[in-house]
């Protein structure tokens, strides 16, 4: 027997009492309890008052699972970011993109108490979690937990076997405060065991029954007129939709081998991370697609640039303004904030989220003299020291969770390499040519076997030939063998004139591998 799902949806209606406001600051509360229920869980589990969550750690994994415990609707990956009307879907229950990457990473160099709002629960230090000293205190003043403990004690027990009879309310008092003594150390299950008097007036009114034979079906929760479902797979119809610009849908698989290094990186304590690669190694792809994945698909979470030789320290950071006129008493030139400066600010308000900043053609611009004095501050051990500006004379700081994605064709003579101290600040992945990604390219377009064979044995020349790398996104879309004419005579002809230009037989092997790829028929159409 379970508890039913009149019972279940009851509990969950009544928790939104933890928080009477709408939006962040419930957001905020859940977010600090669900951490903090998880850990207790483990900590009871494992009998110790510390758990430790370093990378290596096997509890790692199973801190996830449990927080799963705390939030999920189903198996599926749906959990309640509030308790009440947003939902998200995430395997991983945003655990892995904003609490280990930003707070638990942090803390390898200081001490962090979590959450920041409104008080907080956990100290992490050095990647172990401790229960703050005064989170009974908090728990009660601060959380709303006398309010809501009849409603929290059955909604955290929705999904537990009950071998024992419950028709009562003083019934269900006993199952809760046995349960929750079993699975919560002593202190924490007597501060959310509700007293039998909370009970009654949770049940005032209630004549539905209080078991069924099968677990409740939670997923009918996020069905409610005012519920808002954000699966973070799919970022068609969000609230915070990403413009079409991005172009991009937030569904990259857990398992990528790419988005696995990054992770291992940022959970390292990374704040910077450079995609490097010759052109078609899908760079923007990866940096853009990863860092949906991290901001679980919130734009606010998310700004893009593009560095370039006319972009500088006063577009990026601060820089004076127009903003009065001769003879006026305004001053003719201002100081004012700009894009990284910003978004640091937006970071700085939701500190317990990873915020990913992407500058694409890294090099293409001058990364030291744009970034200037926030050279030193972008580093993860100079994060939330304060500099004075130049232009206002303001002190600002850079949040520990703004992380930098960046990305740059290491070869491109064009632009000049990245001095020592700025490559310093940056992990760097570097992407390669690939020949499995060429196949799943051309594989989503159905193009035949024979020409994909084809394409890739000229993939194979052109990367042996090539100095540098000839990357696989130049076959994106390619269906057949118009658009492979097409490709060569208006894209690459003239890029490997370029890259040989002083060694024609190289070119002519080349064109002589691409000839054969659309065959005879087509070859008189090559240029």
């Amino acid at each position: 027997m379970y508890f039913s799902f009149d019972l279940v949806e009851l509990a969950f209606r009544n928790l939104v009492k933890l928080d009477s406001s709408e939006g962040k600051a419930r957001q905020e509360k859940v977010s600090g309890l669900r951490y903090f229920l998880a850990i207790n869980k483990l900590m009871k589990k494992y009998t110790t008052d510390s758990i430790d969550l370093t990378v290596e750690s096997p509890h790692r994994q199973e801190f996830i699972d449990t927080v799963g415990e705390i939030v999920a609707l189903n198996d599926q990956g749906l959990y309640t970011i509030d308790f009440n009307s947003d939902f998200k879907t995430n395997i991983n229950y945003g655990v892995s993109s904003n609490f280990l990457t930003t707070r638990l990473a942090n803390s390898r160099s200081s001490d962090i108490g979590y959450p920041g709002r409104p008080k907080p629960l956990l100290l992490l230090s050095k990647e172990h979690v401790n229960l703050s000293e005064d989170y009974d205190e908090a728990l009660k003043n601060s959380f709303g937990i006398p309010q809501i403990k009849a409603s929290l004690a059955i909604w955290l027990l929705r999904n537990e076997k009950i071998d024992v009879q419950i028709t009562k309310s003083n019934q269900i008092h006993e199952f809760l405060k046995n349960k929750l003594l079993k699975i919560y150390t002593k202190e924490v299950a007597l501060i959310i065991t509700p007293t039998l008097a909370e009970i009654d007036h949770l049940l005032k009114g209630f004549k539905a029954k209080f078991l069924s034979n099968s677990k409740p079906e939670l997923s009918n929760l996020a069905n409610g007129s005012n519920a808002t479902i954000q699966d973070t797979q799919n970022l068609n119809a969000k609230p915070n939709e990403l413009p079409t610009i991005y172009s991009l849908e937030n569904n990259l698989e857990d398992n990528d081998s790419i988005y696995l290094i990054v992770n291992k990186l940022l959970s390292r304590g990374a704040k910077g991370i450079l995609f490097s690669g010759p052109p078609g190694t899908s760079k923007t792809w990866y940096a853009l697609k990863i860092a949906l994945k991290i901001v679980e698909g919130d734009s606010k979470r998310f700004e893009r640039v593009q560095f370039h030789p006319s972009f500088s320290y006063e577009d990026f950071i601060e820089g004076l303004v127009s903003t009065g006129s001769i003879g006026s008493d305004t001053p003719l030139f201002s100081a004012k904030q700009k894009i990284f400066l910003n978004f640091c600010d937006k970071a700085r308000d939701d500190s317990d989220s990873s915020y990913i900043f992407v500058i694409d053609e890294f090099s293409r611009g001058d990364p030291s003299k744009i970034f200037g004095e926030l050279l030193t501050y972008i580093e993860s051990d100079y994060r939330d020291v304060l500099f004075k500006l130049p232009y206002s004379e303001k002190d600002v700081s850079i949040p520990p969770n703004v992380i930098i994605f960046a990305t740059m064709n290491p070869y491109d003579k064009s632009v000049a390499d990245l001095d020592s101290a700025m490559e310093r600040r940056f992990e760097v992945i570097e992407l390669n040519p690939s020949v499995p990604l060429l196949k799943n390219l051309l594989s989503d377009t159905g193009i035949p076997k024979e020409i994909l064979g084809k394409i890739i044995q000229f993939f194979n020349t052109a990367n042996n030939l090539s100095p540098h790398g000839f990357g696989h996104t130049y076959f994106k879309n390619i269906r057949n063998i118009d658009d492979l004419v097409i490709l060569w005579n208006h894209k690459l002809k003239f890029i490997f004139k370029k890259m040989f230009h002083f060694k024609e037989d190289a070119y002519l092997l080349i064109r002589s591998s691409f000839i054969n790829i659309v065959g005879t028929e087509a070859a008189d159409d090559i240029t």
